[in-house]
Order: C-alpha cells, then structure tokens, then sequence
C-alpha cells in the first residue's frame, strides 16, 4: 500500500462516505463555514470522518473515528434567509480512504488534521462474472424496495463503485459501514456487503409475501 502524508481541514458528520460515492451536506455554523473557506484555499480538499462520540451540530466538536475519507468539493451555491443568515450547500465526492494521525481545534474553532492517504488493495480478479451478477442482482432488488432510483450507475464491470453506492443505501448502522470502510482488502468489503443484502432481501420478500397473504385473504 502507498501512504501520502497531508494536512487538511477535518469535517467529523453523521455519515460514512465510500469512495466514488457523494453527499450533499448542509452547512450552516460559523464554524464550519469558516472551514469551507479553508477548503476551498485548499484546493476543495476536506477529510471526512464518521463521529463515534459527540454530536454533528451545536457542542463541543465530537471524536471521530481514525479512518475517513479524503473528499473534495464539486459543487457548492450559497442559500440566503436574509443579508446576515445563509447556509452553505457543498456537495462532495469521495476519493480515497485516509487515516487520521492526530488533529486539534483550530483557532475558529473546527478540526484540522494530519491525514495519510491510503490504497486499498482493489483486486477484484478472484471474484467471477457469476459473483458479479449475483451481487448487481441483489443490489438491484434492495434498492428497488427502498425505492432508489439507480440502474444508471449499477454496472457489474464497475464492481467497486456497485459496491460503494449500494452501502450508501443500506439501512445499517453507521458502526457496521465504518467497520466495512475500515477494510483494507475491497474483496472482503464486498463479500460481507452481498451476506448483508442477502439477508435484507430475504427479510423484504418474507414481509411482501406475508402482506400478499393479508390481501388475499381480505378479498
């Protein structure tokens, strides 16, 4: 693995973002608007961690996790309520996984820190087309029951961003994505990803089978 050693702004939020993968987050305290113009002086870099103790708004700066995600701004449009009250709106992409090394707060009071940037080992030869079609079919029928709208993006040839946008959508606990992200092998991500969604989606057809039962028998 090759490791960068840099020194960005620290973003610690509610949220566990997967390379190739975007949010759309909602800034609004003087602190981190202060922060956003140090990103954008850092050429839109920003790390994004996971909070694993604290709160995402309104307190003390929570503790994040030791590993998030090196992120950079593509887009952002400022929201106004009046001459002084506006929210910043960013939306942002993951690139890579990083580790945070130390960090402290800053004089305007949010995180900077000394992150490395990491390389996954991304081999993904040992997993074959059937595995692959297996997964885009169990990650199809997830998404469809929750009602997300991504057959665009679901491509078995691009098993690594698959991957990644189906544990954005997965309604499991931010611990179990970050424990998931914290993987250094992607083929050991993916293999407990697809137990989870096989899982999920047995769960999901028992509950449409049982509610089709109910119907049947009120007609």
């Amino acid at each position: 693995m090759n490791y960068i050693e840099q020194y960005i702004p620290i973003f610690p939020l509610n949220t566990v973002l997967f390379s190739g993968t975007s949010i759309e987050i909602n800034i609004f305290e003087d602190r981190y608007k202060k922060l956003y113009e140090e990103v954008m002086k850092n050429n839109r870099y920003l790390g994004i961690f996971c909070i694993q103790e604290g709160f995402e708004a309104y307190a003390e700066l929570p503790i994040p996790y030791e590993f998030g995600t090196l992120a950079k701004v593509y887009h952002s449009q400022n929201i106004f309520f009046s001459d002084s009250d506006f929210h910043i709106l960013i939306d942002v992409i993951g690139i890579k996984k990083i580790k945070l090394l130390y960090y402290y707060e800053s004089s305007e009071h949010f995180y900077y820190g000394n992150i490395l940037t990491i390389d996954d080992n991304t081999q993904v030869e040992n997993i074959t087309d059937k595995e692959k079609e297996t997964f885009l079919k169990e990650a199809k029928m997830y998404l469809d029951s929750q009602n997300i709208e991504l057959s665009h993006n679901l491509n078995k040839d691009n098993l690594i961003l698959l991957c990644h946008l189906t544990l954005k959508y997965l309604k499991i606990p931010l611990s179990e994505k970050q424990k998931l992200w914290e993987y250094f092998s992607f083929e050991k991500r993916w293999k407990e990803t697809l137990k989870i969604l096989k899982q999920k989606n047995l769960i999901i057809k028992s509950i449409q089978n049982q509610i089709s039962v109910h119907d049947k028998n009120l007609n």
